[in-house]
């Protein structure tokens, strides 16, 4: 949608003014050099996804691990990359454009993910701090083989998926818990992609390319950072997206969850 790709586009120009710009809260507290720090994450997180024009809906659920590299460019502000594998379920996505319509429930295929995050602290007003934050996630599923034996003649079908996802909003922590600073965020949070499923039953075969895309996009975050030595951290994640439900009438709420841990050096 133009208005989407518009709203998308300025806020990411936005979102790099404010990380790139100077930060007077944070100019007395600046440390000498970057700082690297290793990591581990898990991922797991539920989406409400449209389809077939936004006229049909099917759920998706995904759960992946990642090792990332962070590096620290002076306190308060952090970027970082990571690489890891994961499974992504699209139980419920029909393909009614192949030679034989295909309810897809074969459940979950493998794949590798990567990405790259951005987070700065802004200011503080007493014992809150405030920053803001971003992630972009690119998906390259793995091949799903089907077999199809309720035909006929039999038949095999193989579905892959690409999703990407962009998260960025402002996030507010309160640091008068040293040991145990809990945060929320707000944040615009875009799931979107592609399903391509391939069939072949005897001499016919077809493809087709299903575009899908996250129900909600606007979703609340709450997380706590322990910390229980300097150069180590935990950092435990709870997410909630509504979205309006297309089949019926009022809301629905998808859910995710991630933890990380965080090696400083």
């Amino acid at each position: 949608m133009p208005s989407q790709r518009i709203a998308t586009a300025a806020g990411f120009v936005l979102l790099a003014l404010v990380l790139l710009g100077p930060t007077a809260g944070w100019a007395q507290d600046v440390e000498p050099g970057p700082r690297m720090k290793l990591g581990l994450g898990l991922e797991y997180f539920s989406r409400t996804l449209a389809w077939d024009d936004d006229t049909r809906s099917s759920p998706m659920t995904a759960a992946f691990g990642s090792l990332r590299l962070d590096f620290e460019i002076q306190k308060g502000f952090t970027l970082a990359a990571f690489l890891g594998y994961g499974f992504s379920n699209f139980n419920g996505l029909v393909f009614r454009g192949l030679p034989f319509s295909l309810d897809y429930e074969a459940g979950a295929a493998g794949g590798f993910l990567g990405g790259i995050e951005a987070e700065k602290s802004l200011f503080r007003a007493g014992d809150f701090e405030i920053g803001i934050q971003a992630q972009y996630v690119f998906s390259l599923g793995g091949t799903k083989s089907l077999m199809i034996t309720d035909l006929n003649q039999d038949g095999t079908a193989e579905g892959k998926a690409t999703w990407m996802r962009v998260q960025a909003g402002p996030v507010v922590r309160y640091t008068g818990y040293q040991d145990l600073p809990p945060y929320l965020a707000i944040t615009y949070n875009r799931l979107w992609g592609t399903y391509t499923m391939n069939e072949t039953v005897q001499e016919l075969t077809g493809a087709e390319e299903k575009k899908i895309a996250g129900a909600g996009s606007i979703g609340a975050a709450f997380g706590i950072v322990y910390e229980p030595f300097p150069n180590f951290s935990l950092k435990g994640e709870v997410a909630a997206i509504p979205y309006k439900k297309i089949a019926a009438t009022g809301l629905g709420l998808d859910l995710g969850g991630s933890i990380k841990a965080i090696v400083s050096f």
